[in-house]
């Protein structure tokens, strides 16, 4: 697949930046940076350029992640820092010089490593996870007033017993209206859990996403699109990039665990009783998930920071510190193969 650079803009930061987020129709783009600021930029289609629209300066350490809220919420805006807040911002149009107002500041008890907000179909949630393995979920007190946000009964605790300078944890709200809330997240050395409601609708860690040899950088839950089946991409510190299929079905009865056959590069694999049975045990209520890894790459031979997928789901993209992105897409057999590729330049 041949790829070209459609645009390149300098984004004006005065360090490192962290991150970097599509708003929901992909025609604004927010980064932020350890210079404390986060940037935004629209599209000019026209001239098919990014035009730089605003500088936020709201928090007092390196900014670490940007999240859009879906677009019915109105121009919100999320960030977590280092300096152990979570920022809500909402553009203001009217005003002429500060456009960007901070709604509420989160205080959390640990550094948010990573935020998320979920799809508007549940509501106006915000998802973090710290580096005290913790996962929380925020939304506001009074639907009509941005200024109060307050966390759900729903707190998980993710890893016992992580230290702040062994946390390293990712989040990736399942898109899927069709299934109730579920979250994966990477739960830093403790490879990557499905998090969703038990019997008792209690936010709970559930099916694990094994493999993984280090640390877990980023998860991403691919869009459903009619499929039967659901996917989860993760990007490892051991380099490897894997791809999950998670497929619905009926718990056998009086099992505990189950039972998962899957086929990376040619090879077979069985992992029993390494998938913890569905929410609901005992109930019937709720079914489980079988989980089969269905590719497991290092091209990258280096650490992956970031994997996302296209609005379809069909296509991934993963990025390094080999400076190269990748793209990888299922042929017809169901093989995923790397499609195409970009070099950083210099």
């Amino acid at each position: 697949m041949a790829l070209e650079q459609i645009s390149k803009f300098n984004a004006q930061h005065e360090d490192l930046i962290h991150d970097i987020a599509y708003d929901y129709y992909g025609k604004r783009l927010a980064t932020c940076s350890s210079d404390h600021r986060i940037k935004i930029w629209d599209y000019d289609e026209a001239q098919e350029h990014w035009v730089f629209s605003d500088s936020i300066k709201e928090h007092e350490a390196s900014v670490l992640k940007v999240s859009w809220a879906h677009p019915e919420f109105g121009q919100l805006l999320a960030s977590c820092s280092t300096d152990r807040t979570v920022k809500i911002l909402e553009e203001n149009e009217t005003a002429p010089k500060l456009r960007w107002l901070r709604r509420a500041t989160i205080l959390t008890p640990a550094l948010v490593q990573d935020i998320e907000f979920a799809p508007n179909f549940h509501g106006l949630k915000l998802a973090t996870v710290a580096a005290d393995g913790v996962l929380r979920i925020y939304e506001p007190q009074d639907p009509t007033n941005m200024g109060s946000w307050g966390t759900l009964t729903d707190v998980v605790e993710l890893a016992v017993g992580v230290k702040e300078p062994d946390g390293h944890f990712c989040l990736s709200w399942s898109p899927s209206r069709l299934q109730p809330m579920m979250l994966a997240v990477g739960c830093g050395r403790d490879n990557a859990k499905i998090i969703r409601h038990d019997h008792t609708n209690k936010l709970t860690a559930s099916e694990i996403l094994p493999g993984h040899t280090d640390v877990v950088c980023d998860i991403a839950w691919a869009p459903h699109m009619g499929r039967s089946y659901q996917l989860i991409a993760t990007g490892c510190k051991d380099g490897h990039v894997r791809i999950f299929k998670l497929t619905e079905e009926s718990r056998k009865s009086g099992s505990s665990s189950w039972q998962s056959s899957s086929t990376v590069g040619g090879m077979a694999a069985t992992n029993a009783g390494a998938i913890a049975a569905g929410s609901g045990a005992g109930t019937g209520k709720r079914r489980g998930f079988k989980v089969e890894m269905v590719a497991d790459f290092n091209d990258h031979n280096a650490e992956v920071w970031r994997v996302e997928w296209n609005v379809t789901g069909t296509m991934l993209s993963s990025s390094g510190d080999d400076g190269v992105v990748r793209l990888w897409k299922a042929t017809y057999l169901d093989e995923w193969r790397c499609m195409g590729k970009i070099e950083a330049e210099g």
